[in-house]
């Protein structure tokens, strides 16, 4: 076999990835079948075995790669010069555009990492840890002083919010996404500075 520039690699595992997101989303993980992928993608068994020998090891690349760009999206904002506040709307605006731009890879993200074999679950459940300590270190500093068992249901409030609005969110529709994300952010504000210390 000729030896696969890492680019072009790099090209076709994506190309794979986002057909079997599209499948996955469509029909469940556990539904779909490797020959499934190989159809949606125009591509042999064989091919696709090349690049992910295992459909657990199609769906771990998949999600890996989308937490570490939401993750890289959110560092990005969160090192914004301003106030927490300003770094919050930051933060709702990059997450909502990040997972917007792999939706299907974000709505398999929340539903299929129970599928996969636990040794492969943990890199990704740790992964979904940083997440949230880093949006659970924005809110300290936007409300300090709250008893510290406090901020963690908060910071799974605004993911929840910002998680679900993938699939019911159509950016062709009346709010644009500007205006959803300011929404969002004045929302989740005045139920966080009202909590009392």
């Amino acid at each position: 076999m000729p030896r696969v520039r890492s680019d072009d690699y790099e090209t076709k595992s994506q190309a794979i990835m986002d057909c079997a997101a599209a499948l996955f989303a469509k029909e469940g993980y556990p539904a779909a079948k490797m020959q499934d992928v190989a159809k949606a993608c125009g591509a042999t068994k064989s091919m696709l075995y090349h690049y992910f020998p295992t459909k657990d090891d199609l769906l771990f690349a998949m999600l890996e790669e989308h937490l570490q760009r939401i993750i890289q999206g959110l560092d990005e904002a969160l090192a914004q010069p301003g106030t927490p506040r300003e770094r919050l709307q930051a933060l709702v605006e990059v997450y909502t555009q990040k997972s917007a731009q792999t939706r299907r890879r974000h709505v398999v993200a929340m539903n299929d990492v129970k599928f996969l074999p636990k040794a492969q679950q943990a890199p990704l459940l740790a992964l979904q840890r940083q997440l949230t300590e880093r949006v659970a270190q924005l809110l300290r500093a936007l409300h300090p002083g709250l008893p510290d068992e406090v901020y963690k249901p908060y910071t799974m409030m605004l993911l929840g919010m910002l998680n679900w609005t993938d699939l019911w969110y159509k950016p062709s529709g009346k709010v644009k996404p500007q205006e959803l994300c300011d929404r969002i952010t004045r929302l989740f504000l005045k139920g966080l500075l009202a909590e009392k210390a």
